[in-house]
């Protein structure tokens, strides 16, 4: 009689535990303090490297990184040394019972790269989902909102993820050094 008893209370003990583990857990995304928007930035410090050559460099990793430079690229400014620009990135809904992933959207952001001489400087900020209309990505952090729903924190983390390998392409591009071929020195 104890042993049924037993496995029962393991067994509720079980689900319970099973069905606390499927609440949404928020990510954590940087916010900024004055502007309240979810912000992405640093300096990265280049030893040794002109502030045009880091330009340059950001201006090519923006025409080789982005599928249609053209249209990501909305400020070019040569003389203070910065690119802007507006990229578009794709969300998915979760998988359903089947494994079938939806499209969600688009999200839109600014991205502004700026060089000094031995440093340069990155922010993405201003992420908007493209619906109807244009929807402030920080809704859906906020669970008061009236039209919030769980599936937002997994686009949360899809932004979080994207925008980590962005800067990290981003660093890996302009940071490091390049082999200089000199047609005449073959």
């Amino acid at each position: 009689m104890k042993k049924p008893l037993l496995f029962l209370l393991f067994s509720l003990l079980f689900v319970s535990q099973a069905f606390s583990q499927k609440k949404a857990v928020p990510p954590t995304v940087p916010v900024d303090s004055i502007t309240k928007l979810i912000t992405y930035e640093g300096v990265v410090e280049v030893k040794e490297v002109s502030a045009a050559e880091l330009y340059d460099r950001t201006l090519e990793w923006f025409r080789s990184y982005y599928k249609n430079p053209t249209e990501v690229i909305r400020e070019n400014d040569t003389l203070k040394l910065r690119v802007t620009g507006k990229p578009r990135f794709r969300i998915s809904n979760p998988p359903d019972k089947s494994g079938l992933k939806t499209d969600a959207g688009l999200v839109q952001y600014t991205i502004i790269v700026a060089a000094k001489d031995g440093r340069y400087r990155y922010e993405l900020t201003a992420y908007n989902w493209k619906s109807l209309s244009y929807y402030p990505c920080e809704r859906w952090q906020d669970t008061t909102f009236p039209s919030w729903a769980p599936v937002y924190y997994d686009y949360l983390q899809q932004l979080d993820a994207y925008t980590k390998e962005t800067i990290s392409k981003l660093h890996d591009f302009v940071s490091h050094e390049k082999s200089v071929k000199n047609r005449d020195d073959w």
